[in-house]
């Protein structure tokens, strides 16, 4: 979680639910999760903060920050402050690291930056395990029918088989 809340371009719905998958505790994708996520958006604030726009946008296509989209995380973290950062923790689609950064140029301040970062990626942390712990059980449930299905067919066909040699 500290490399896709940073610079590395790694889905983090893929990883949560993939360590809900494997049987992680809850708690404990929670609370390093969440922890993860603060620290990389922290880094990602200081690189908004003192690398600035310029930077950005220059090194940015290779960590898939485009202009278009430092703008709209700029424009939506300037009219709506520290509460556009707890708002955009919580939406799924909203990229950790282009929102982090954007807190960083516009100077939002940073204690209510982390605060509402960490308060933010609980929720979307905790919703996204229970997801991964259902794709298995479901995914459990899914072979298992498939596998009994797949028994039926086998003893049809071969009880057919043995009527329709009696029968010759």
């Amino acid at each position: 979680m500290f490399l896709e809340s940073s610079i590395i371009p790694i889905p983090s719905e893929v990883v949560i639910a993939a360590a809900g998958a494997v049987g992680l505790p809850l708690m404990s994708i929670m609370v390093f999760g969440a922890l993860g996520s603060t620290v990389g958006a922290a880094v990602g604030y200081a690189i908004g903060r003192y690398a600035g726009l310029p930077v950005i946008l220059k090194l940015g296509k290779y960590i898939f920050i485009t202009p278009q989209r430092m703008a709209k995380a700029e424009a939506f973290s300037c009219r709506y402050g520290v509460w556009g950062v707890l708002l955009g923790r919580l939406i799924p689609i909203i990229p950790f690291k282009v929102f982090s950064i954007a807190s960083g140029i516009t100077r939002i301040p940073f204690l209510p930056f982390i605060a509402c970062t960490f308060i933010g990626v609980v929720p979307r942390l905790y919703l996204l395990a229970i997801f991964g712990v259902v794709l298995v059980k479901f995914t459990k449930i899914c072979m298992i029918v498939l596998a009994a299905a797949a028994l039926v067919w086998l003893a049809v066909l071969f009880i057919r088989r043995i009527f329709s040699k009696k029968q010759v």
